[in-house]
């Protein structure tokens, strides 16, 4: 077994299960808190393995694959000089946030974990968000970056966003509509929940007082069919910018309905729905050529990344690991680069409480993953609780994402 060393070694026992490994004890041990013994971190995550969002499972496959593999390598040395294994515990939750906190209380009550991971969906996360700080566990790389996280109560903030903060999105994205139409006139499609509404509110703040102006606002509920009708009134809005918060499926649909209508507006895509193989280039030829948005991982559908190193690293593992893996997968992906930050944050954890986990996961400096792009790294404070806050613009053309090599930091 050969694989890519990212400066830290960890040894992990995985399960899908609520059961636990054999002979694992989740009592506290001496000054230790639950879930940490002298040879063993048990870490807790809840994702939708079945129903509508089951597809998002695949982050799981994937951290599991990760520790598995680094399982043959001896153990993570932590800073206070013991060698640990991970056990991770991932529950399914079908992206209930009624599930998700029933899988965050047995997780922590029962199975006794030292921290939760990977948990998918901002109101998923909101809904754990009170138990989580009471509990005093940290839930790490929350597959969301609601802007929810920033206004924490109390003296830590146990909750950590993988994504980059929502609002940093739309003053990235909404400074680039300023920049390349002043005068504007925007059209936004976004999902009726939490995530949509909130894109919202931060891309009218980013234009006020700006001669940009959103001129039609069109929601889609996430269990209806089409948003054929809501792009239909976009293209008849007059607006000449298109803001598309539409997710999975949607997007694809929305994108093609664009290229079917004629509508020939200045496209900005959500960070979080351009992947190229499953839900752009499905829209058809052409149809999301020109549309702009935001990234920080490379995309693992696209060819073009086949000589860098870190693609390599990633592709010999899916390689390894093709029955749990499918290499172009943006979702597996996520889990893979979680599993390196876990790597690296426990190597430089100093004790062996749960608070000590967040220390070192709110302190890291500069540390890179395989999929990162080029110049962007993970470096965290305990004052900002998201992973990210640098990323690169990119362009879609010729069926591919075309990156600028221009880093845009977050402004504090």
């Amino acid at each position: 077994m050969k694989r890519r060393p990212i400066s830290f070694v960890v040894m992990a026992c995985t399960t899908l299960a609520l059961t636990a490994c054999a002979g694992r004890e989740g009592a506290a041990v001496g000054d230790c808190s639950p879930g940490i013994t002298d040879t063993e971190v048990h870490i807790g995550s809840s994702l939708p393995l079945s129903g509508a969002g089951a597809a998002y499972g695949a982050i799981a496959a994937a951290t599991n694959a990760y520790f598995d593999e680094i399982n043959e390598s001896g153990g993570v040395k932590m800073a206070d000089g013991k060698t640990r294994k991970i056990k991770l515990t991932t529950l399914d939750d079908a992206y209930d946030p009624a599930r998700t906190v029933a899988n965050a209380r047995t997780l922590v009550e029962k199975d006794k974990v030292a921290a939760t991971m990977n948990v998918l969906g901002t109101s998923p996360n909101l809904a754990i968000t009170d138990y989580i700080a009471g509990a005093e566990i940290p839930n790490l790389f929350a597959m969301t970056g609601t802007d929810e996280f920033s206004s924490q109560g109390g003296e830590r903030q146990w909750m950590q966003g993988f994504l980059p903060q929502y609002a940093f999105e739309a003053q990235v994205l909404g400074a680039y509509v300023v920049e390349k139409k002043p005068d504007g006139k925007v059209g936004i499609l976004y999902q009726n929940d939490g995530f949509g509404k909130g894109m919202l509110a931060n891309f009218k703040e980013v234009f006020d007082g700006t001669g940009v102006e959103i001129v039609s606002e069109q929601s889609y509920e996430q269990t209806g069919g089409s948003v054929d009708s809501q792009m239909v009134n976009l293209a008849k809005s007059g607006a000449d910018v298109f803001l598309d918060y539409a997710t999975g499926t949607f997007m694809t649909q929305s994108v093609k309905k664009k290229m079917e209508l004629g509508w020939e507006p200045l496209t900005i895509l959500t960070s979080g729905s351009t992947h190229a193989e499953s839900l752009l280039n499905p829209a058809g030829k052409g149809a999301a050529d020109g549309a702009i948005s935001m990234a920080w991982l490379k995309d693992v559908s696209d060819p073009s990344w086949a000589d860098d190193e870190g693609m390599k690293a990633w592709n010999e593992f899916a390689k390894r690991n093709s029955k749990e893996v499918d290499s172009k997968d943006s979702a597996a992906a996520n889990g893979y680069t979680t599993a390196q930050l876990t790597e690296a944050l426990l190597a430089t954890t100093e004790g062996c409480k749960s608070g000590d986990i967040l220390d070192s996961a709110t302190s890291l400096k500069g540390v890179e993953a395989d999929l990162f792009l080029p110049g962007l790294t993970a470096t965290t404070s305990p004052d900002y609780p998201y992973v990210l806050s640098s990323v690169k613009l990119e362009e879609f053309s010729d069926s591919t994402w075309h990156i600028d090599d221009a880093v845009i930091d977050r402004k504090k």
